[in-house]
């Protein structure tokens, strides 16, 4: 055992103190869980792709087109509703302005 300051000083073959021993085993497990997750989530999407897979591949061209189409009729209902809030929140922004300059 060596002293400085007055103190103990450690040496490699102590061991560590109780809190740093404590926050090591900590991100010990933070780490292996957050491994986990990523295996896990790596396994989902993996069984996510072999089902779309499949599903490709069971479907025949006249359904893909069909879904392809419907998908584009949704977007663009989307869209125009979207255009249509945004005029809305213009006019009610010009009238929240005209007041404010009456």
């Amino acid at each position: 055992m060596k002293r400085a300051a007055g103190g103990h000083m450690p040496t490699a073959q102590d061991p560590p103190p109780p809190a740093l021993a404590a926050d090591v085993a900590m991100s010990s497990i933070q780490c292996q869980l957050a491994a986990e997750n990523i295996c896990v989530a790596s396994s989902q999407l993996l069984s996510l792709i072999r089902t779309l897979r499949l599903s490709l591949l069971m479907m025949d061209q006249d359904m893909i087109t069909a879904e392809e189409e419907w998908q584009v009729q949704e977007a663009n209902a989307l869209t125009e509703e979207a255009q249509r809030e945004a005029v809305r929140l213009e006019q009610e922004l010009m009238e929240l302005r005209n007041e404010r300059l009456l």
